[in-house]
Formats: C-alpha cells, sequence, structure tokens
C-alpha cells in the first residue's frame, strides 16, 4: 500500500523551497531528487500507515517526534553511468571486474598440483628458481601470477630482510640478501630499495620489464609483515599485486573474539585448571556472568588463535609444525643463519607449505560464508593501503623509545629499592632472633 502523508513544517527548518529536497513521512531528510532518480530509476518508495505510526510512537516516547531540525544543502551532480537495474547490480559487477583477475590466481593457485620442494638451497644473492627437475636457474624476480610468500628477518641485525620463500604453481623460489651472502665489518643501519626483495622489476630498476604492471596475487600468513618487505610497495605509482592473508581469512572464518582466546588458551592449560583461568579473567574485568554456564569446551575443536601452527591445525591437522629454528632468526646473529642456512631456508620452505595447504582449505569456506563479490575486492584493497610518512616519524619512534628506555629504569630502580628494603628486613629479623 503507498501511504505518503504531508510533511509538517513545524519540525523542520527549511533554507528555502526546493523541488529537490526529500523529506519521509517521519521528517528524515532523504537523497535530493535528481540523485534518487538516477540512483533508483525513479523507483519511489512505499511507506506502510502501519509501519509509519509505530514509528512516530516510538519517537514520541522518546521525546524526540515534533524537534526541530535543519536541513543539508541538496546535491546536485551527474553521477557516472550505472551498470546493471539497480545499485546492487552496480557494486557486484564493478567489484567482479575488479577483483576477476585475482580470483582466478587464487582458484589456480588452490588446485595446483605442487611441484617438490627442493633437497638444496642456492647459497647466491637475489632470486633462484627451482624447476620440477631440481635444477635451478638464477632470475630477476619470480614472474608468476600467483605466489605463496614468506619472508624471515634477523631480528638482532636489524630490520633488513634475510632471506626469503616463495611457491607458485609451477615452481619454488629462494631469495637471499646481500647482508646474508657477503660478510661485512658494517652494514648501514638505512634500508634502501636496494636492501628490500623485487618480486616485479629487475635489480636497480623501478619499472617492470614492459613498462606494464601484471595483475599478481600474493598469499601469506600475517602477509602485511612480508608486504613491508617487497620493493615495489614503496612506489608510488606501483604495481597491481594483491595480497590475501591466511592469518585474515581464518578471522573470517573461524576467529575469536578477545574472551574467547582467554578461554582457548585456558583450555590448553587443561579444564580445570582453565576454569579457574576464566573465573579469574571474569573477576579482574569485572564482567558479569550473564547467560548459560560454561559447561562445554567443543567450541575450541572448531577455531584456533591466529599463529600459523595453530592455525594449520585446525585446518589440515597431522603431525604439528616444528618452529623451534625460528628461534635463530629472533636471538641469533647473521653468523648463526650462515652456518645454518640449509636449515633455515628448509623451515621457511616449510611455512610457506604450510601456508598453502592452509588456503588451500580455507578460499573454498571463505567464499560460501562471503561469497558477495565486494567482500573480496574490499579484502583485496584494504590490504596494499599505505601511510606516507617524513622526518618526524622517526623522531617519534626514537621519542617513544626514550620513554621507553627511561620508564623501564624507574622501574628496575623501584625494584632494587623495593629488594634492598626485602633484604634489609631479612637482616632486621636475623639479628633480633640472635
Amino acid at each position: 500500500m503507498m501511504w505518503m502523508c504531508k510533511v509538517p513544517s513545524s519540525g523542520v527548518r527549511r533554507p528555502s523551497d526546493s523541488t529537490e529536497t526529500r523529506m519521509n513521512p517521519l521528517n528524515i531528510q532523504m537523497l535530493s531528487r535528481n540523485l534518487h532518480e538516477q540512483i533508483f530509476r525513479g523507483i519511489e518508495p512505499e511507506y506502510r500507515e502501519e509501519a509509519v505510526e509505530r514509528s512516530i510512537r516510538h519517537l514520541q516516547n522518546h521525546n524526540l517526534w515534533g524537534k526541530e531540525t535543519s536541513l543539508l544543502p541538496d546535491v546536485n551532480i551527474k553521477l557516472p553511468r550505472m551498470y546493471g537495474k539497480n545499485i546492487d547490480d552496480h557494486f557486484r559487477i564493478l567489484a567482479e571486474k575488479q577483483s576477476i583477475p585475482y580470483l582466478e590466481a587464487a582458484s589456480k593457485l588452490q588446485q595446483a598440483d605442487l611441484p617438490p620442494m627442493p633437497q638444496e638451497w642456492s647459497w647466491e644473492v637475489g632470486w633462484t628458481r627451482y624447476g620440477p627437475g631440481g635444477e635451478s636457474q638464477k632470475v630477476d624476480f619470480p614472474d608468476e601470477s600467483a605466489l605463496v610468500f614468506d619472508v624471515e628477518v634477523c631480528i638482532t641485525e636489524g630490520q633488513c630482510p634475510t632471506l626469503a620463500v616463495a611457491l607458485s604453481p609451477t615452481n619454488w623460489y629462494s631469495w637471499c640478501s646481500k647482508r646474508l651472502i657477503e660478510e661485512r665489518y658494517s652494514w648501514s643501519n638505512q634500508l634502501t630499495l636496494a636492501d628490500l626483495i623485487p618480486l616485479e622489476t629487475p635489480f636497480n630498476s623501478s619499472r617492470p620489464p614492459g613498462g606494464q604492471w601484471k595483475e599478481r596475487l600474493v598469499v601469506g600468513h600475517n602477509v602485511s609483515f612480508d608486504r613491508s618487505f617487497i620493493k615495489e610497495q614503496y612506489l608510488l605509482k606501483g604495481p597491481n599485486t594483491r595480497f590475501m592473508d591466511t592469518m585474515s581469512l581464518h578471522m573470517a572464518i573461524s576467529g575469536l573474539t578477545a574472551f574467547q582466546r582467554t578461554l582457548w588458551m585456558a583450555n590448553k592449560l587443561g579444564k580445570k585448571r582453565g576454569l579457574q583461568e576464566v573465573k579469574e579473567h571474569i573477576k579482574k574485568t569485572g564482567q558479569k556472568r550473564e547467560g548459560p554456564m560454561i559447561g562445554s569446551w567443543a567450541w575450541v575443536d572448531i577455531s584456533s588463535i591466529n599463529n600459523l601452527a595453530d592455525v594449520h591445525a585446525l585446518y589440515v591437522g597431522g603431525p604439528p609444525l616444528q618452529k623451534e629454528a625460528r628461534n635463530i632468526f629472533v636471538k641469533g646473529t647473521m653468523l648463526d643463519v650462515r652456518n645454518n642456512f640449509q636449515e633455515l631456508m628448509q623451515y621457511c620452505a616449510l611455512d610457506v607449505e604450510a601456508t598453502h595447504q592452509v588456503f588451500t582449505e580455507q578460499l573454498p569456506l571463505f567464499m560460501e560464508r562471503c561469497p558477495h563479490p565486494v567482500t573480496f575486492a574490499g579484502m583485496l584493497e584494504m590490504g596494499v593501503s599505505y601511510l606516507p610518512v617524513n622526518q618526524n616519524w622517526d623522531r617519534y619512534l626514537e621519542d617513544s623509545q626514550d620513554v621507553y628506555e627511561e620508564l623501564e629504569r624507574e622501574m628496575k630502580k623501584s625494584l632494587m629499592i623495593l629488594a634492598d628494603d626485602a633484604c634489609q628486613l631479612l637482616q632486621d629479623d636475623r639479628s633480633e632472633s640472635n
């Protein structure tokens, strides 16, 4: 039923009479008439009398009905041509056009019969490609439409990438930094583009072969970390590469809230001890226990926290991932990395293989639960955002580090004073007993 009411003028402050202004029966300003006609193709909304009266009563109960409001200026612009029959078709078609090359690359990567992993990795600066038969060849970069990618950094030596492994449907690739292969007394702390990993351009070049950027897809676990070490991602007129993060896919499919994370971690400690951890958490956060008591732990088997080992155990299963070699990158030196080069390359490659296995299981689940192409396209666009900074950013980091170190010194000083006081009390007690 079409129910149109005359909008009372007492509750609305009109700047001037305008044929563009549109109001609904609740005195709420709607899209300007020309925008409405372009977007909705002249279709007028229908208001049911019962729904309008119920809304008015609701506003009256909250003393909101009849309040004076002001109108925003009318907008009179010509929109670009809209695709499809309606606004939903428009965004669906745009998203499909924008994301179809990357969805095809993702499907190709998911369905690929992967080549065997190399038994020995090349000790050479830059990229090396490994063929299905184990043969190796030096290349400028992996010229592939889809890659699974992982970067490792020797933390104690700075923020320069140390080594990386990539996997395409047909080839394995390895990358070694100059700082790893060439031994020098010292290296500069200031990174340049030459220190980063090229994925689409030759060395000392910021343009792709042929001058045209290709659509490429890079998959990784917490891939934003790996992206920060890719050379082309720092070019203002950069590539058409997009990224898919298996950690983000996991959050969309089977992720945990902050409180569920506490429960999940508590469950790993054991049911009895876990319940005690939960009670302590509720007590600390002041949460009121509402709803049914926590009696079933079955839900922990269909989710996990976000690290690769637990995500792999959830979606793939099998033997747990071995992560002990990671400690060399965290606590060791570049010399330790050199001495354990083959083992660490194998560790990185196994992480790449595990990420591909997780991605293979996640992609169909994600497309089933988030089928609209705008969701997929939006995820790809969010993965290539960046924040331009100047020298003030370095100053901010230095100031933050100085404040942290000062607070740490004060904390240590306070702990030393408390320890001295405790020792003095202990000494006094012994003196009295003697």
